[in-house]
Order: C-alpha cells, then sequence, then structure tokens
C-alpha cells in the first residue's frame, strides 16, 4: 500500500494559528543533489550498461632491419547494472479545510491543483527525493531485490559509489589502485591526504581531478593545514588543491560519516540513466478526494576503467 501523508501533524503543530493570518509554512532543510555534478551522465536504455576497456602494450623500441613484432591489444567489457527506483506517495488534501492552511484550498478546482496539494508535491516530495537520492542512494546505497508487495526501505535500490569502492576493496580481484593510509584523524588528516596524493599515478597528479571526501575530514584538513602553515605569509585558508598536484579536494554531501577518499576522472565516474533525470516525469493522479503522487526512474552510479580509480578505503 503506498505511503500516506497526514496533515494531523500540521494542524496539531500549527493550531495555535486557527483564526489568525499566519500563512508561513517553514520546511525542514533537504539536501538538493549535488554529487552528480562531479561525474559523468550516460543515457542507456539498456538494463546493463556496457563499454569496453581497450588497452595495448608498449610499442616502441630500437631500430633494426629485422622485423620483430612488439605490442598487442586488449579489450575488456565494462558493466554497470541499470537500478529502478520509484515513489508511490498518497494524501488527502481536505483534511486542511478546517485548519489555518484552509486558505490553500479550493473547491473549485480538482483537489490536484489545489495549492496544498501544488506546495506537497513541488516543495516536500521534489526536494526529499533528492535529499533521499544523495544522502542515501548515490554515494552510500546497498542494493537488495525488493520484496513483492512491501514497500522497500530507504538505500536500498542501488549500490552508491562508495559501497562499490567497499565490495571491489574487501573483494580484492579488481584492478582500482588502492592506497594505504593510516586511519585518519584530526591531528594526521593534513599528512594522510598529501601522502593520498603522492600515490596517485604520476600521469594523473597533472590532470585536473577532484579527491573526494566527507565534509568532516575536509574541515579537518583545512584546519590542520591552519594550525600548521596559517602564520606563512602567504598562507592561503581557501587553497584546496594539494601542493606539488592539480587534484583539488572536494567534500561531498553523499560521503558524510565516510572515511573513504578517492579520485578519478570525470569522464570515468559515471552516473546511468534512462530517460527520466531522476524524478524528473511525476504522475499525479485525483481518485475519490485522494492525490495520488507516483513516479519511477532508472538511476545507477559505478567507474569506467578500475585502473584510473585511486582510493583509500580503510579495512
Amino acid at each position: 500500500m503506498a505511503e500516506s501523508i497526514s496533515l494531523d501533524q500540521l494542524k496539531a503543530a500549527f493550531g495555535t494559528y486557527v483564526g489568525t493570518n499566519q500563512r508561513d509554512i517553514l520546511r525542514l532543510l533537504t539536501q538538493p543533489t549535488y554529487s552528480e555534478t562531479f561525474m559523468t551522465t550516460k543515457q542507456s536504455q539498456d538494463l546493463v550498461y556496457r563499454a569496453t576497456k581497450a588497452v595495448i602494450s608498449d610499442l616502441v623500441q630500437g631500430f633494426q632491419e629485422s622485423w620483430t613484432p612488439k605490442g598487442k591489444s586488449a579489450f575488456t567489457p565494462v558493466e554497470i547494472m541499470q537500478r529502478r527506483h520509484k515513489i508511490d506517495l498518497s494524501f488527502y488534501p481536505d483534511e486542511i479545510m478546517d485548519s489555518w492552511l484552509g486558505f490553500m484550498g479550493d473547491e473549485s478546482i480538482d483537489r490536484k491543483a489545489w495549492p496544498i496539494s501544488k506546495y506537497i508535491i513541488e516543495q516536500l516530495i521534489l526536494p526529499k527525493v533528492a535529499d533521499n537520492r544523495e544522502l542515501a542512494l548515490i554515494g552510500k546505497g546497498t542494493y537488495l531485490p525488493p520484496v513483492e508487495g512491501t514497500a522497500q526501505a530507504l538505500g536500498l535500490s542501488m549500490d552508491g559509489f562508495v559501497t562499490i569502492l567497499k565490495h571491489k576493496h574487501t573483494a580484492g580481484n579488481s584492478n582500482i589502485n588502492f592506497i594505504q593510509l593510516e586511519p585518519l584523524t584530526a591531528d594526521n588528516i593534513f599528512d594522510q591526504l598529501e601522502s593520498f596524493g603522492d600515490q596517485v599515478g604520476d600521469l594523473y597528479k597533472d590532470m585536473s581531478m577532484n579527491i573526494f571526501l566527507s565534509r568532516k575530514w575536509f574541515s579537518a584538513y583545512h584546519r590542520k593545514r591552519r594550525d600548521l602553515h596559517g602564520t606563512d605569509n602567504n598562507y592561503d585558508g581557501m587553497k584546496t588543491i594539494l601542493e606539488g598536484t592539480n587534484l583539488t579536494l572536494t567534500p561531498l554531501p553523499s560521503m558524510a560519516g565516510e572515511n573513504v577518499v578517492f579520485t578519478t576522472p570525470k569522464e570515468n565516474f559515471i552516473r546511468l540513466m534512462n530517460r527520466n533525470n531522476g524524478a524528473s516525469s511525476i504522475s499525479v493522479e485525483s481518485v475519490d478526494r485522494q492525490i495520488k503522487v507516483f513516479a519511477d526512474w532508472y538511476e545507477s552510479v559505478g567507474f569506467g576503467i578500475e585502473e584510473a580509480v585511486f582510493a583509500s578505503v580503510p579495512a
């Protein structure tokens, strides 16, 4: 059964305003989807996205007149599973008619066009979907197949990129470049992130790439850097590029609470979708005074070439 939004709590919370002209509705802060801006979005209608990693061995050798062939190419398939998500939601807009929120009802039009219905959809549902995707799916989601007829708990409809890195690290058979760091602390974070940068492949150090980490460790790095170098004449408190590299420290909300640190070129950090970009195509039905809101979309994340990923994943 679809989850129902009850307006009883609104009535109880704002009961003291009944009979007044108070019309302010405060919303709990939600997190917009942010991490996807650092990914390369690819659109595919296949249930499994397939690409090919092409590698060729070294070719150059010293000259001699004899024919001495050297070099071999190899093609390896890369796969990312498409995962499907949905929202099913219902509410009765009539519940607000006898409260101070009654001004948001309009009996002259269809209930799905009432101001309260539009407010719930545009100001509560859509921001909450973005919040769920960012904080529970894109980074830390862990896929489990849904149980038929039962609404699934949040965070189980796809594997997030942090989860993928952890699974690859545990499996021990991937080509991801796993970097060994000491357990992160507020005291060692500056040295450990510089050590991470040192261990990124030389060819990648000069590329403009982001080192992704949680806001906690991003803040801790800057505080430790301030404590170590704050008195330097050329100290720049806003500097986020690791010394000697072209790597920029970039905190992601989707990595909150995680000690994982990783970097990869943007074109290798893939977000997969089908036709709909998240819950961008929403259906709204008015049935027996009830408003039903539903949407579905495909979305997954992953990495293209594992050799182009550098990651520190605590044991």
